[in-house]
């Protein structure tokens, strides 16, 4: 079974990403966002949704996400930053408590700017060490300005 980093430790990945809309949806399946929202009534219980690059997060609006156990984010291309201000979104404004994972071409050396807008979890591809990224996953000991976890500067945290 793959692996992935949640919360800060390497973990067994529980659900299946299915990329592929031809792909049998079960129970632990993360769905794309489009998929979901369009056959919703029909398409039965999932673990989560993906949105991709282009989706933003309104298309979530009106959608209960309590309903999900994980909402990912697909990063295209590694210079692909959307998906930091989709995270960043889904806690603030739709006020998403569960897990947001990032997913596909992200590096490792992002992952202490994608822990600050609200992923908690990392499904890398393939060829990634987990090990050595998950070295990377508090590269900073303190950060000067607020972020999803606590937005307050650190003049405002002493």
């Amino acid at each position: 079974m793959p692996k992935l980093i949640k919360n800060g430790e390497i973990i067994e990945n529980q659900y299946v990403w299915r990329q592929d809309a031809d792909q049998e949806i079960t129970a632990n399946s993360i769905v794309s966002a489009q998929k979901w929202l369009s056959e919703k009534n029909t398409i039965g219980k999932v673990a989560g949704i993906w949105l991709d690059a282009g989706d933003g997060t309104e298309c979530l609006q009106e959608v209960d996400l309590t309903q999900f156990n994980v909402i990912g984010i697909h990063f295209p291309a590694f210079a692909d930053g959307r998906g930091f201000s989709y995270a960043r979104l889904l806690k603030e404004r739709l006020n998403y408590q569960g897990e947001i994972r990032a997913l596909g071409n992200f590096i490792p050396d992002q992952l202490g700017y994608l822990l600050r807008v609200g992923f908690n979890s990392f499904q890398f591809n393939d060829d990634v060490d987990l090990d050595k990224a998950l070295s990377l996953h508090s590269p900073f000991s303190v950060a000067y300005q607020g972020d999803a976890s606590d937005p307050r500067p650190l003049f405002l945290r002493r």
